[in-house]
């Protein structure tokens, strides 16, 4: 997997020097369609992953609520940094912070549930 992703990146690198002499527009574009074609070779592990994560829970006897929203935020937090990347890529600096604060917010609003059920186990065990 890491060596597609390297191919990827080092071609859409090349590609991108060579066209920004010629088309500079087109240099975004290609920078965009890199970052898509990199996000998708990611993507495509990341289900081994979730069903690693799932058996440890069946193992453990973890609550589903707990997981679930751990998987969120950690998909947000993944996807709003490459968003963020990509913007600020394209030239976007003001657009990037925009879209790594509202990451930040989402990543808050589900987390209090878990924070909840921390402090009341914490409560709990008191």
């Amino acid at each position: 997997m890491i060596l597609k992703i390297l191919g990827v990146g080092i071609c859409s690198v090349i590609i991108n020097v060579i066209i920004k002499q010629y088309k500079p527009e087109l240099a975004v574009l290609v920078n965009v369609c890199g970052g898509l074609l990199i996000f998708l070779i990611v993507v495509n592990s990341v289900t081994g992953v979730v069903n690693e994560l799932v058996q440890m829970e069946d193992g453990a006897k973890l609550q589903i609520d707990i997981i679930s929203p751990i998987m969120k935020v950690i998909g947000i937090g993944y996807i709003t940094e490459f968003t963020a990347e990509l913007a600020e890529d394209s030239g976007n600096k003001a657009i990037s912070t925009k879209i790594l604060l509202g990451g930040k917010i989402a990543i808050c609003s589900l987390a209090i549930p878990l924070v909840k059920k921390l402090i009341a186990t914490i409560f709990s065990i008191i």
